[in-house]
């Protein structure tokens, strides 16, 4: 019987168990999880979220404001981009994200906007995301961005001293990577000129299919497929993807990798892998294709062709129903974390990351690391794939210097290699690597980016290289192929 007869039958059994169960009423009945289903309720929340935002509005046509700046990180803003990343260009408001505490980003965007003309909204459920506290420590003392342009969102209470133009407190209840229907969403949705009504009926409409508990269900039907992907030892999902739909699967990404990612268990994402793939490598993965052309669509069939699993992800012409595909996904996850016995919602190695960046930080001299030489590492049939993870400064020399390295781990020893950029994927894949999932080696690309004191990117500099220490130091503990490499 071939592989792929094999998961479609299964996958059509996990879906019958997942019915007779009745697994997603009982998920959402689950005690010990209430504190993180706030999502469920938000897709009828929507259009009054959304009245928080007219001021922001009439302050942007008063004050004829020309750019509004989202900055965070991780789940906060990851759901702004894929909003922002499938909407046609404002032709009223420039609108930018940031997340990256690279002065080479930051530097960029400052070329490109006038402070006195911007609005900056700074995204932090926590309120205490290391990068987001220290860009906007930046913007207001070394760019000197006035409160009364400034907007938060946050579930922590607003600090009486502190005077924004607008405090928008968020629901405790409802985990980053969740919280695409919620202000973190809705925000730039609205500015980016989306019909919110619209934007909520899709939602609405699709949470009413995912919490029925027939076979017509989508999210049970994905789910079903991918669980049994995974009980066939399939762990690496290739995720294909347009310009346009690339920041819905970055988010795809985080949601799929932090979610799951715990125990030794979970998927590994992979974003537009450069290659085309071989049959060998074929073999052992799963192809989502994120909203296909013709060209995307001509792939997926010659993949069914070779076996190999593929779900292709069709969306509506309708740009709003993106709101409908963040609550489906978010349903996805979530069953196949109950199916999986791991709790989607939290993630503890990320907490463990962070505190010791923290502990870094307040030493009076950061530590001179040690570097290797890349013909240490050995690369055997046990390695599948190899992650670089990227914390160089984004020269030029330093691009170069990675995409060789790159290419001669594909054409030298055949393996699929993905880049990775810090300090993003800290909130996103990288608590999936600090589950301990096998069959991965990494390589930490550094240079000199430590600027000189006097520098007004000092603190964010020294914030980047005191998270390359830490996530060594963890990931020497965790993986048997680890490699420090100095541009």
């Amino acid at each position: 019987m071939k592989k792929l007869q094999i998961i479609n039958e299964n996958s059509n059994l996990i879906q019958n168990k997942i019915i007779n169960d009745e697994l997603i009423k009982n998920f959402i009945r689950d005690k010990s999880i209430k504190n993180y289903l706030g999502w469920i309720n938000l897709p009828e929340k929507i259009t009054n979220i959304n009245k928080k935002f007219i001021a922001i509005k009439n302050k942007i046509a008063e004050e004829k404001i020309e750019n509004v700046i989202f900055i965070g990180m991780g789940g906060s803003i990851e759901s702004a981009k894929t909003i922002l990343g499938l909407s046609q260009n404002n032709k009223t408001i420039n609108i930018f994200y940031l997340d990256s505490i690279k002065f080479s980003y930051i530097k960029s965007l400052e070329e490109k906007i006038s402070i006195e003309k911007s609005i900056f909204i700074f995204c932090s459920k926590s309120g205490r995301t290391i990068e987001t506290k220290t860009l906007e420590n930046y913007f207001t003392k070394k760019l000197f961005v006035k409160t009364k342009n400034i907007i938060k969102i946050s579930d922590v209470k607003q600090q009486k001293d502190k005077k924004y133009f607008m405090y928008i407190n968020s629901e405790g209840n409802i985990g980053g990577r969740y919280s695409s229907l919620s202000e973190y969403g809705i925000l730039s949705a609205y500015l980016a000129g989306y019909n919110i009504e619209e934007f909520g009926k899709y939602a609405i409409k699709m949470k009413q299919k995912c919490l029925s508990n027939n076979s017509s269900n989508p999210a049970i039907e994905l789910a079903g497929f991918l669980m049994s992907c995974y009980k066939n030892n399939l762990r690496i999902i290739n995720i294909v993807s347009s310009s346009k739909t690339l920041n819905f699967s970055l988010w795809l990404e985080q949601l799929i990798s932090e979610s799951l990612g715990k125990k030794n268990e979970g998927f590994l994402p992979i974003v537009n892998e450069i290659t085309k793939l071989d049959n060998p490598k074929l073999m052992n993965r799963i192809f989502l294709i994120i909203d296909p052309d013709e060209k995307t669509n001509i792939y997926a069939n010659e993949l069914l062709e070779n076996n190999v699993p593929v779900k292709v992800i069709n969306f509506a012409k309708n740009k709003s129903s993106i709101s409908g595909e963040f609550f489906k996904w978010q349903m996805v996850v979530s069953i196949l974390g109950k199916l999986m016995n791991i709790n989607p919602f939290d993630q503890p190695n990320v907490e463990k990351s962070k505190n010791l960046t923290e502990k870094y930080l307040v030493e009076e001299k950061l530590i001179q690391p040690v570097y290797d030489d890349f013909t240490s590492m050995e690369l055997d049939e046990k390695i599948s794939c190899v992650v670089i993870l990227d914390y160089s400064d984004n020269s030029e020399k330093s691009q170069n210097y990675i995409k060789n390295i790159q290419m001669l781990i594909y054409n030298k020893y055949g393996k699929s290699c993905i880049i990775l950029e810090a300090p993003r994927y800290l909130h996103s894949i990288g608590q999936l690597f600090k589950s301990g999932i096998k069959n991965v080696a990494y390589i930490f690309i550094e240079n000199s980016y430590i600027l000189d004191e006097n520098s007004k990117y000092y603190e964010l500099s020294k914030i980047l290289h005191a998270q390359a220490l830490s996530e060594y130091d963890i990931m020497k503990k965790i993986a048997k192929r680890v490699l420090r490499l100095r541009v």
